[in-house]
């Protein structure tokens, strides 16, 4: 068993065990038994754990992968991953007197990590010389998704909403970016990368409206699978977005 797979094993069972911790807290704020609150305080120790681990993980996954191969890792991927890990750490932080301020610096460190993910690809795309017109096609799902999302959305931001503008324009170019690969890469790479940026933008639109609009049932366990599964197709996208031969 190689080096690489015991990585994916490790970011496969702290995911699950992640969620696990995640659906005992939201059992207890929702019954409020007092037999749940032991359970509850045992759903945060986990959350507290496993999550400062999930990136890590992912990222060893990646730099594993690409030593078994005598492949170079991409510095761009790896920071992109670290804004993952800092945005993560941010955000499970408590802010009982609802300042934001940590929401502020994980949004902030997703938001590079977006960037650093943009960066690869743009570098990937070698330069448009084998650029595909017909794939502009594909970031019709990225920019509906923004222009719908925008206005429900900012109508609840009040001072937050030029941050979360530019967050979301920003997650939509890496959605879109994705698809400037076909035609200098494999296409099962380009696939899976387009698919986990998919993922990665449905989770941060369901986070957003559960912050700013309405509290959603159950929404971390929406929001932290569809992320950690979206982080996850973006690296093993990486990995297979091998470029083409020239003819």
């Amino acid at each position: 068993m190689t080096t690489s797979t015991y990585f994916l094993i490790g970011f496969f069972s702290f995911f699950a065990i992640h969620l696990i911790g995640e659906f005992l807290i939201i059992k207890k704020n929702e019954e409020k038994l007092k037999e749940l609150r032991e359970l509850g305080e045992l759903g945060k120790f986990i959350r507290y754990i496993s999550k400062p681990l999930l990136m890590p993980l992912l990222a060893g996954f990646y730099i594993s992968y690409n030593l078994n191969l005598n492949s170079d890792s991409n510095l761009w991927v790896i920071l992109g991953i670290t804004g993952g890990f800092f945005g993560d750490v941010s955000l499970m932080i408590p802010d009982p007197d609802k300042t934001k301020g940590f929401f502020k610096i994980g949004l902030i460190s997703f938001l590079l990590g977006h960037i650093f993910y943009i960066v690869a690809l743009l570098q990937m795309a070698a330069g448009f010389s084998r650029f595909q017109w017909w794939s502009l096609v594909l970031t019709i799902p990225y920019i509906a998704i923004g222009v719908i999302v925008y206005p429900k959305l900012t109508k609840h931001t009040g001072k937050m909403t030029i941050p979360v503008t530019v967050y979301l324009v920003v997650i939509v170019l890496m959605g879109v970016c994705t698809t400037f690969l076909w035609g200098c890469c494999e296409p099962i790479g380009v696939i899976i990368l387009m698919i986990g940026a998919l993922l990665f933008i449905i989770s941060d639109t369901i986070n957003a409206f559960n912050k700013f609009a309405k509290e959603i049932p159950f929404e971390r366990l929406y929001t932290m699978s569809t992320y950690l599964l979206g982080q996850f197709l973006l690296i093993l996208g990486f990995l297979y977005s091998v470029p083409l031969v020239s003819q």
